[in-house]
């Protein structure tokens, strides 16, 4: 009766964004669990026994959350039809570890250590690159293993431990720089940036040595020997342009000799009409 009103409590009032429930994991050290709830992108909170929300990871497109044997790390993820992005947290003091990508990930496994982790890309979820990868928690892959094309990677499992291994030591966390640098930046054009303006300059006065081209016509400068391919290239545009000239100007003539032969035959049906003597005619 108690965890019935604990629930009804939460899908009551404590989840304060519409949509689904993602993921809920309890904390396999302390008497906490993550939620991951509401339309993307999902929010994140820990809860503790009373459903009273200690911590607000915010909001992000996660859809996996994953506990380390030892209690002492999460990672909140997002698998399958997401990007593979991961962010992994101290439960204790809920500061940022590590912000990274693992991209086509379709498996996720912590090893017994709860140090590093495996992740995969398996069939019969995705049949083309299958391949693993090792981890460690700052985003570093220690292993990276990807099977022949003909292949394809079934299933992943570490060795479990018959007990729990002692926890292993947390790295230090994302400093606040390092946090903006993780973050994706707004597209600035070149001419804002810093060094703009000058880097354009910069390559434009290391160009002055590159050969000259004027209307599609190559012409080194008088200090550069001219290759015999270029100068081929070069008599064959020259011919091309002559040709053109000298079609333009026989069409043109053969339009003036036309329109004569037509004035004339004008001039002779209008004659032929008013009944004019042939004589009138020379």
């Amino acid at each position: 009766k108690q965890w019935y009103q604990r629930r009804v409590a939460i899908t009551a009032g404590i989840l304060d964004k519409n949509g689904p429930v993602y993921s809920a994991q309890w904390n396999p050290s302390r008497d906490e669990f993550i939620i991951l709830y509401g339309f993307m992108p999902c929010k994140a909170a820990v809860y503790n026994t009373k459903c009273d929300v200690i911590h607000n990871f915010g909001e992000n497109h996660y859809n996996e959350i994953l506990f380390n044997p030892q209690g002492n790390m999460v990672g909140l993820c997002g698998f399958g039809n997401l990007r593979g992005k991961m962010k992994f947290y101290d439960t204790t003091t809920k500061k940022m570890l590590s912000e990274f990508t693992a991209s086509d990930t379709t498996y996720f496994e912590w090893a017994p250590s709860g140090d590093i982790f495996i992740t995969g890309t398996l069939s019969p979820r995705l049949r083309q690159d299958n391949e693993f990868k090792i981890w460690n928690v700052k985003g570093k892959i220690l292993h990276h293993h990807r099977v022949d094309k003909d292949v394809q990677l079934w299933q992943l499992k570490w060795v479990n431990s018959p007990t729990v291994l002692p926890a292993p030591p947390i790295p230090a966390p994302l400093t606040s720089k390092e946090i903006a640098a993780a973050k994706p930046q707004a597209y600035r054009p070149p001419s804002s940036r810093s060094g703009g303006p000058q880097a354009t300059r910069k390559l434009i006065d290391h160009g002055s040595n590159l050969p000259n081209v004027n209307d599609g016509v190559y012409k080194p400068h008088s200090g550069n020997q001219v290759s015999k391919q270029a100068l081929k290239n070069q008599r064959k545009r020259e011919n091309r342009a002559a040709n053109k000239a000298t079609d333009a100007a026989t069409t043109d003539s053969k339009d003036f000799q036309a329109a004569v032969v037509d004035e004339r035959e004008k001039k002779l049906k209008n004659l032929k009409k008013k009944k004019v003597p042939t004589a009138t005619l020379r």
